[in-house]
């Protein structure tokens, strides 16, 4: 796998003319930050034309050399060129889904890169008909593109450009391994969530969600809780879903709605049980190292390339702490980490049902990538 990085006030021609001569390199994946505009509008007119099969998306922050970046796009070579599918319509009721997914279990691919809108509405969905299709045979990571604006906008790089509301599914023959922890501890629950539809939490228990996360925040945090400081305080205090016998998933509130509900990146199920959560930072990074772990223990990907997709609140939560969850992310690694500071993140660990997480940390190795 081939990295360039590309500073915000350099062009992204010659990299890619670097890129497309290196008869080694047959594809392009794309972390670009969302502030990289001048580098938006090259890529979208140069691949185009390109020899490389290429797909992206853009991100609040990426990660090039092991240090996260506000501007600036990575590019990364690879030896192999990916089988590309668009999933259009992730908004769309009736989309099917099922229907546009590829069959790569007959063609050999081991290894999927997932690329999601994130302020679409039906990622959940699309989730679930990958599982349907390709079950624990093949290795999934990737994350949420778009922009910490909330405001949706196209985010996916594809060979016809920028697009919006739809999901870049990229396959390839490589083994890869994945780790996934996150790190959050309960703080208070659980609680029963009685109305939900889709990411708002209406009701939990026979109150509105709104008051209940507010009366238990507040006086841990030591001010008021309002609809304009509600991303900046309830970045610490995420929702986590109980699962049986296993880490919780963790659920991202980032607004208030006017009907005193709380809307979430990702659902949460009515009747579902939720714990409000709490980190430390020592915490996260433990779980991050954890996470890396777990993916290089993979004998099949021994010596392969490290990937993370990490959520961007983890970064606004840890601030300057978020070196140190690099750094233990990128500990013995095979070569300087890249990733993506994602809305929300796509993996399956292991044999385990395949989800979309918030707040999480996702480690890909892939061998031969």
């Amino acid at each position: 796998m081939e990295q360039t990085y590309v500073p915000p006030d350099s062009s992204v021609g010659p990299a890619l003319d670097a890129l497309e001569a290196d008869p080694d390199v047959s594809g392009l994946l794309v972390f670009a930050t969302d502030a990289a505009g001048p580098h938006a509008t090259d890529l979208a007119e140069r691949l185009a034309g390109s020899s490389l099969a290429a797909f992206g998306g853009a991100f609040p922050q990426v990660i090039a050399d092991g240090t996260a970046r506000e501007t600036g796009t990575l590019l990364l070579g690879l030896r192999e060129a990916p089988a590309v599918t668009l999933v259009e319509g992730l908004s769309d009721p009736d989309a099917d889904f099922d229907a546009q997914l590829p069959d790569l279990l007959v063609e050999g691919y081991r290894t999927v890169f997932v690329l999601a809108d994130a302020f679409a509405t039906r990622t959940e969905a699309l989730v679930g008909a990958l599982f349907d299709a390709y079950g624990v045979e093949v290795t999934v990571l990737g994350g949420g593109a778009g922009s910490l604006s909330m405001e949706q906008a196209p985010c996916l790089l594809t060979e016809d450009g920028w697009v919006e509301d739809a999901a870049v599914v990229a396959a390839t023959r490589a083994a890869g391994s994945v780790g996934v922890s996150h790190g959050w501890r309960e703080f208070a629950g659980p609680f029963r969530v009685t109305d939900a539809d889709g990411p708002v939490v209406r009701l939990i228990g026979d109150r509105p969600a709104f008051e209940v996360y507010r009366d238990l925040v507040e006086p841990d945090v030591g001010r008021e809780l309002t609809a304009d400081n509600f991303f900046e305080v309830a970045k610490s205090y995420p929702l986590g879903l109980s699962r049986f016998e296993a880490e919780k998933i963790v659920r991202d509130p980032f607004e208030p709605t006017a009907d005193g509900g709380i809307r979430c990146f990702g659902e949460v199920p009515a009747g579902s049980f939720v714990h409000v959560l709490k980190g430390e930072p020592d915490s996260l990074i433990a779980a991050a190292r954890e996470a890396a772990a777990a993916a290089r223990e993979s004998a099949s990907t021994a010596g392969g390339e490290a990937l993370f997709f990490d959520c961007i609140s983890r970064v606004l939560y840890l601030g300057d702490e978020f070196d140190r969850e690099l750094a233990a992310v990128g500990e013995e690694g095979a070569g300087p980490l890249v990733g993506a500071l994602t809305v929300g993140e796509i993996a399956n660990s292991g044999g385990e049902f395949l989800e979309l997480y918030n707040k999480t940390a996702v480690v890909g190795v892939v061998k031969g990538l």
